[in-house]
């Protein structure tokens, strides 16, 4: 492992989702791997998968994650997140409980500004992720593709004026010719640099391994010089 202050894997889906283990196994596997901070994201209230997490279930999984974080009791952060989709015709951004998500540790975007995959432009969820008051990313983002019409530095600046982090995943289902979407946007992490906070994330769902597999995010996180740009999350 890189010599880090903290190891964390902030997207991860469990069974309240589409993924194959509980909180429980997933948090054990980030102990087992020394991770400092885990999150669990399950998918929240869209039609794009057969499982997700509903509205009136959002409750009782908070309190699974939280008392999860209590038994860790400082050894492992275990965070409560959710991952939202921003295709509008599988999410209804408009009803979605803002108050309630202000009660978990983090919330995911997926889809942001990529056209090929429906999902909306960061202009219009802009008022959504505004009103969530805990912090917000971007995954899986194919920054170099999405964002092509703007400059990194302008890119940098967007997301810099929401709060949000941009995530660098390691899954290997998000690639183009055989490359890493973040190898990809290098030039854009670069320019994120003391503007947009970088979160790691393996997108775990089939195996525990994964969990902990974040060599390959880290070691691109120390070729860039950005350990210092990693967010934070109390």
């Amino acid at each position: 492992m890189s010599d880090h202050s903290s190891w964390m894997n902030l997207h991860n889906h469990s069974i309240h989702s589409d993924g194959d283990f509980s909180p429980e196994q997933i948090a054990a596997e980030a102990s087992r791997g020394c991770l400092t901070h885990v999150a669990i994201t399950d998918h929240f209230e869209t039609a794009k998968v057969r499982r997700c997490l509903k509205s009136e279930g959002l409750d009782d999984y908070i309190r699974e994650i939280r008392s999860l974080n209590e038994r860790y009791d400082g050894s492992l952060r275990v965070l409560a997140g959710v991952e939202i989709d921003t295709n509008p015709d599988r999410c209804v951004l408009e009803e979605l409980p803002v108050d309630r998500l202000n009660r978990l540790d983090l919330v995911l975007f997926e889809f942001v500004n990529d056209e090929w995959n429906g999902g909306s432009s960061l202009a219009e969820i802009a008022p959504l992720i505004d009103s969530i008051k805990v912090p917000c990313g971007l995954v899986h983002t194919d920054f170099a593709r999405v964002f092509q019409s703007f400059s990194p530095c302008d890119v940098a600046e967007m997301l810099a004026s929401h709060d949000l982090f941009a995530e660098v995943n390691t899954a290997s289902i998000y690639k183009r010719q055989g490359i890493p979407y973040y190898e990809h946007a290098e030039r854009y992490y670069r320019a994120f640099h003391d503007k947009v906070r970088i979160s790691i994330g393996t997108d775990a769902h089939r195996t525990l391994r994964e969990v902990s597999n974040l060599g390959r995010g880290y070691a691109f996180i120390d070729r860039l010089g950005a350990a210092d740009d990693l967010v934070e999350i109390k």
